[in-house]
């Protein structure tokens, strides 16, 4: 026996095919009505679409084979037209258009009589006509016209792929802009704009002229190779300053921007604090300078914690008054009758947060320039709200009673699916607040990411 949504599916591809033979008979009418104006290759438009939608209609099928090959033949007599006047062009794409309906009409099971002769005669318009454009696009590109050059060798290549060294032409009229673009933001020492031409030739031509060892160098005249000055801590919390740090110096490390670099901060320490001093004027900027150039820095970076506190409420207990709902099964074919007994249970919330506010500052090694700086406040905070019952958890319902021994107007059952789901989901609510630890690390998190964010996003050549 067929289920109820077998039915319902068999039902809906009965309804789906009725639609697509209605369609498909409609499509074939219209055919027939352009077949007897004398319009062909629009009646076998139509049949074409009434036999794609409808594959077994027949009347479909003998139109198109009729009506497709008519078209067909007009459209060879065009191409033979074009050939016998001399219009290379015209002649090579008619014949195109003319093989692009043949393989079309093919797709549906019905094959036109194509006679082999026309294929000669279109190669040999077709070689001619190569021949020419190859010849303009090489003067385009001679001319340093490279869009133009490249649109013609594009028509090239999609006639004939392959063709004589049309590819390697058209990777010269597409990338030699570029390569000159590179070359000019490199010689106004736009480092990183000239770094990104460069790469956008090596993706696709890696051997590209001398754009390898350009892009080298572009890139070392970009990259920002940065020193981080250990960071201070003005408040109570230890050792915030050295977690900061360390993911503050991960996330430069994994850093996908090809721009910065976190360079070896072995035994440096005192000679970057020196250099930051000198900065503020407070020693011999120039030694403290020369220092810095003998490590390879060319920007350090500072931080400092400015504020953190911390705040855990008490555990707050409120009593709640309920019920315990009972269902009382009825004999025979009378109702289940139900009975409310007030009880109590209680309700519990709790809750922490954390403030961390951060100041960091990136500062050319070279010129003292704030290169980057941002003060950030960053706050994060957990909240608790459950319910506790001894009882049978299940059958709890939530409402309000004045007196536990006797009923009163005030009393209040809120026996719906609304209330009781809301009650269960505090019954099954997170007893665990989120350690002062957890919050912390999301604080770091939070802050090392905004810190890196704003010295990736920073570019010298805005």
């Amino acid at each position: 026996m067929i289920s109820f949504h077998g039915k319902q599916y068999l039902i809906l591809m009965l309804f789906l095919l009725l639609l697509t033979g209605c369609g498909s008979r409609r499509y074939a009418k219209k055919g027939l009505e352009f077949e007897k104006a004398g319009f062909y290759e629009k009646a076998a438009d139509m049949y074409y679409i009434s036999a794609v939608k409808n594959p077994k209609n027949l009347k479909a099928q003998v139109g198109l084979k009729k009506n497709g090959q008519i078209t067909l033949d007009n459209k060879l007599e065009a191409f033979m037209g074009y050939y016998n006047a001399d219009d290379i062009k015209n002649a090579v794409y008619k014949y195109v258009e003319s093989e692009a309906f043949y393989e079309k009409v093919k797709g549906t099971g019905i094959v036109l009589d194509f006679p082999e002769g026309y294929d000669d005669n279109y190669q040999e318009v077709k070689t001619l006509y190569l021949e020419r454009r190859y010849k303009e696009a090489y003067t385009q590109i001679d001319l340093e016209k490279f869009t133009q050059g490249e649109e013609i060798l594009n028509e090239i290549l999609l006639l004939q792929p392959g063709y004589q060294n049309a590819e390697e032409l058209k990777n010269t009229a597409h990338y030699e802009p570029i390569y000159r673009n590179a070359k000019g933001f490199l010689a106004i020492e736009k480092y990183r704009s000239s770094y990104l031409k460069f790469r956008e030739i090596l993706s696709k031509l890696p051997n590209y002229k001398d754009s390898k060892e350009l892009s080298e160098l572009a890139l070392s005249k970009a990259l920002i190779t940065i020193a981080v000055v250990n960071f201070s801590n003005r408040t109570n919390q230890k050792g915030i300053e050295s977690l900061l740090q360390s993911r503050i110096e991960k996330l430069i490390t994994e850093s996908k921007s090809p721009f910065i670099k976190l360079v070896d901060r072995d035994n440096s320490q005192q000679i970057l604090r020196e250099q930051v001093l000198a900065m503020e004027g407070k020693v011999d900027g120039i030694n403290s300078t020369k220092a810095g150039k003998m490590l390879g820095i060319k920007a350090l970076l500072t931080g400092e914690v400015k504020q953190y506190n911390t705040n855990i409420s008490n555990l707050e207990k409120v009593e709640k008054r309920g019920f315990i709902k009972e269902v009382i099964k009825a004999k025979d074919d009378f109702k289940d009758s139900v009975i409310y007994k007030k009880n109590q249970y209680f309700e519990y919330s709790q809750s922490n947060s954390l403030f961390c506010h951060f100041q960091f500052k990136l500062i050319s090694a070279e010129t003292g320039e704030v290169m980057v700086t941002d003060a950030l406040s960053v706050e994060t905070s957990d909240r608790i709200s459950y319910a506790s019952f001894e009882g049978n958890k299940a059958n709890l319902v939530p409402g309000y009673w004045e007196f536990k021994d006797k009923p009163s107007e005030n009393d209040i059952i809120q026996d719906t699916w609304t209330d009781r789901n809301e009650l269960q989901k505090l019954l099954a609510g997170r007893r665990q607040l989120k350690t002062l630890d957890a919050l912390s690390l999301e604080v770091q998190k939070s802050i090392s990411q905004q810190v890196v964010l704003k010295i990736e996003k920073y570019d010298p050549e805005r």
